[in-house]
């Protein structure tokens, strides 16, 4: 059998970088665009369904910053493969691995295969297939539509997967010496420490450089891996075969398509390239500044890298920030930003690189050519702010490069640039290194674990926060294994009504350790899908026995399944669980609900009118909706304040007009067709969407409650509008009953300043606000020259003559208020070292009283 030197890697290694001048022929010549449009076409006719990438923020998946794998959208499928609506799919999923675990932030452009984002052809199938039959179906696909040479492929299997191995040999023909055995580590997947796993076979590109013998893996490229999840794996270790078996394949675009254009760098494929000379082009309008062929090359890559990541990022409603994936976001932004400037780009660098970008994949993925107004204008505000803390951080990292021998950047030096002028530690770490320097990042470390620390000792009790945060999402994850679901029947509630019961059943049940239950029903009213929109809370009434009273428990708030489906309760149990099968009356708080639905109803209305204001190149960033205000946050200028004026006369226009609210189910495409919103922060089953829909207003796709008719969003009053970061603005607007509360509110605070002010009528307030802030302005004149009299006539009690530098100076020091009752101000101070200055220009002058000083 063929025996492979391993020297496990998990890319090719570092010495494929940049001028390693291998030369491979082409294969074929085949763009990523082509390869994307035959790998779908292609697993179609197999009998698959192509699904859209799903977004690259997870959904119901707070273990994840970003999707980071093809596999992830389907999680759920894989420990429930029943659950699917689809035996088979495949997609070509956006991955970002930036933060967290997952993170080739700092190889990105150094290497020839890390990237920030990178695309993922998958194929999947939930108990459909087999191994024999997926591993056809993945050998026909290299061998008839990427047409590779058998003779440059090799292939790993599972040392003791002789199914797998007996298919490669027997089955398709393959030479036993192209299969290669090897141990778990590096043939065997899993989901986690417990969960669906198995044994998995690659398949490996021969890159034929010489450097290497024809054994050894650094001259393997992996391409492809074929996972097939056959077991559950249990905490002790314990292996058992799934009811249900299914596989999980991925293939990276990046790494096929140099494998079939020929190239030893992904940077070098077609896609990447079209964006490298838009940096090119950019570079040559600047002045160009000398670098080494190398890092040149290094620092452009790493632009590309970074506008693919950040454009995909921002246009799913991520914006910079300085926590979560707002802060990985800022630091790809700025790491571009800085090796934009080392180009010799002292303009912008990613807005203006993004009609490449464009041309490069906007064919793929519309939503690039659909957002690029909003897209670029969060780019250009976060340069721009990036722009000034650069030049900040530079000075002072210039200084200190100037005034310490031992050629390293403090652990508090690192965290004052990151804390006080928001400049990344990786960055600083950048620039260390190109001076030759190092950081105390573990000095960093332990300073930032101590910072946050305090930070959450304010709203630390008991059971933390986070504790209890974690306890219920690892209860919902071992509920979903198993199975647990319930029927939300919330939306066939009159949100208007005064009062609601829905007689259900527990059907999952667990204790939390600060006493409260978390509780599943069936069927289940409580809304907690999220949308912006806080959950419901109520009660449940635990049914009487024979041996006991009824129980009423307070619902604190409902918390969404991670199929997105219904909800589990956190329930306030008074330290007492309820059983499973228990029967109990489920009831909302019915006010809350209503004033949810008003404001959510509201909420869209506020989007279209922002839009027939504005324009169409609003696009909502986020939304909160509350019982009592909404917040909406969207992509855009400042409003004047006629614009704000008109915004809030629209949405009264439409809410007087009682239009009724409707709502039905559709396919995601037939939404899309009748012009309906879709939030890009969403994930939307293709199949099976919900529309919410005010008749010549507005079509959004939205999963909250609402009004059945806009009646009860009158009156709507607009409270604050203001800037909440680059490009993005933020309205907070109460409607309704609220906004009755909030008018009233304001016109009692409207009288009493009246009544302070000696106003007659309300109407002639702002005439007495004018005559006293006349009154004040004489006053404060007034008060200035009796403070210049005050200086001039100050009792000095002594004066000294000295020289400061070479400039003659007079100190006074004036008699302390002790003796001078009313006369230390430090206003009068600096009045009387302004007097001394003019009268007696040839020296300069300190005044000092008490402990007031001031220099003129």
């Amino acid at each position: 059998m063929y025996a492979w030197n391993r020297h496990r890697v998990s890319v090719v290694p570092r010495q494929l970088r940049v001028g390693l001048g291998l030369h491979l022929r082409t294969v074929s010549n085949m763009r990523a665009s082509e390869i994307r449009k035959r790998y779908a076409e292609y697993f179609e006719r197999t009998g698959h369904t192509q699904l859209p990438s799903a977004n690259i923020v997870p959904q119901n998946d707070p273990t994840l910053l970003f999707t980071n794998a093809g596999m992830v959208p389907f999680k759920q499928y894989f420990l429930q493969p029943q659950t699917s609506p689809y035996k088979m799919i495949t997609t070509a999923q956006k991955c970002v691995r930036a933060g967290g675990k997952h993170n080739d932030l700092d190889q990105v452009g150094y290497t020839p295969r890390h990237h920030t984002f990178f695309e993922m052809l998958g194929n999947f199938s939930f108990g459909a297939y087999d191994k024999q039959t997926v591993i056809r179906m993945a050998w026909k696909f290299v061998q008839e539509e990427l047409q590779l040479p058998i003779d440059r492929l090799r292939v790993t299997v599972l040392e003791s997967d002789h199914e797998t191995y007996e298919i490669w040999r027997d089955q398709i023909k393959l030479d036993p010496k192209q299969i290669v055995r090897c141990g778990e580590e590096d043939n065997f997947w899993s989901m986690g420490n417990e969960g669906p796993c198995g044994p998995c076979t690659e398949i490996f590109w021969d890159t034929q450089d010489t450097r290497y013998a024809a054994d050894d893996e650094r001259r393997w490229l992996e391409f492809w891996n074929i996972v097939f999840m056959q077991f559950h794996r249990s905490s002790d270790g314990t292996l058992t075969p799934l009811s249900t078996p299914c596989v999980d394949t991925g293939m990276g675009l990046e790494r096929i398509a140099s494998i079939v254009q020929g190239k030893t760098n992904n940077f070098d494929t077609d896609e990447f390239q079209i964006i490298i000379r838009g940096v090119d082009q950019l570079q040559r309008s600047h002045a160009i500044r000398p670098l080494d062929a190398q890092v040149e090359v290094a620092y452009k890559r790493i632009v590309a890298d970074h506008l693919r990541a950040s454009a995909f990022l921002v246009s799913e409603g991520v914006h910079p920030s300085n926590t979560g994936r707002g802060y990985v976001l800022r630091r790809i932004i700025r790491r571009a930003v800085r090796a934009g400037r080392l180009l010799g780009i002292d303009g912008p660098v990613l807005p203006a690189l993004y009609l490449s970008l464009e041309a490069a994949m906007g064919a793929a993925y519309p939503e690039l050519i659909e957002r690029r107004d909003s897209v670029i204008a969060v780019l250009q505000a976060e340069e721009s702010a990036f722009a000034k803390t650069l030049d900040k951080g530079m000075s002072l990292l210039t200084k200190l490069f100037a005034s310490n021998a031992a050629k390293v950047v403090s652990a508090e030096d690192t965290f004052a640039l990151y804390d006080t002028h928001g400049f990344p530690v990786d960055l600083t770490q950048i620039i260390a290194r190109d001076h030759g320097w190092t950081v105390d990042v573990d000095g960093f470390n332990a300073i930032q674990t101590q910072s946050r620390e305090r930070n959450k000792a304010s709203w630390k009790s008991g059971a933390t926060r986070t504790q209890i945060s974690d306890e219920i999402s690892s209860k919902l994850a071992e509920w979903q294994t198993h199975g647990i679901s319930t029927r939300f029947c919330g939306y066939e509630i009159d949100p208007e009504q005064a009062s609601m019961e829905q007689h259900s059943r527990v059907v999952a049940s667990s204790m939390l350790s600060n006493g409260d239950a978390l509780i599943v029903v069936d069927p289940c009213p409580f809304y907690a899908r999220g949308g912006g929109q806080e959950p419901d809370t109520g009660s449940l009434t635990v049914t009487a026995s024979d041996c006991e009273a009824p129980r009423t428990l307070a619902v604190k708030h409902a918390v969404a399944l991670p199929n997105g489906q219904a909800a589990a309760l956190c329930v306030d149990a008074q330290h007492t669980e309820l059983q499973v099968g228990q029967p109990v009356v489920a009831a909302i708080d019915m006010q809350r609900r209503n004033g949810c639905a008003v404001h959510h109803t509201a909420t869209h209305l506020l989007h279209a009118a922002l839009r027939q204001v504005m324009g169409d190149t609003v696009t909502q960033a986020g939304s909160l909706v509350r019982p009592d205000s909404l917040r909406f946050d969207f992509t855009s200028t400042a409003l004047s304040d006629d614009q704000l004026r008109e915004v809030e006369r629209l949405v009264n226009r439409f809410a007087l007009a009682s239009t009724p609210v409707n709502v039905t189910h559709t396919t995601l495409e037939a939404a899309k067709e009748q012009g309906a919103m879709a939030l890009f922060t969403e994930k939307y089953q293709a199949d099976n969407v919900r529309m919410v829909r005010v008749s010549n207003v507005s079509v959004e796709l939205c999963s909250g409650t609402h009004l059945r008719t806009t009646r009860g969003v009158f009156p709507f009053q607009i409270t604050s509008e203001g800037s909440v970061g680059a490009g993005t603005r933020r309205i907070d607007a109460v409607a309704g009953v609220a906004a009755s509360k909030w008018l009233q509110q304001q016109f009692a605070y409207a009288q009493n300043a009246a009544h302070i002010l000696n106003a007659k009528q309300l109407s002639k307030l702002c005439d007495a606000v004018h005559r006293l802030n006349d009154t004040n302005k004489t006053l404060r004149s007034d008060a200035a020259k009796w403070l210049r009299v005050a200086a001039v006539n100050a009792q000095t009690v002594a004066t000294h003559a000295t020289t400061l530098g070479s400039v003659p100076t007079a100190i006074h020091i004036l008699a302390p208020e002790s003796s001078a009752p009313h006369t230390s101000d430090a206003r009068l101070v600096a009045e009387r070292a302004c007097h001394l200055r003019d009268t007696q220009p040839q020296n300069a002058h300190v005044v000092i009283q008490d402990t007031h000083i001031a220099l003129a």
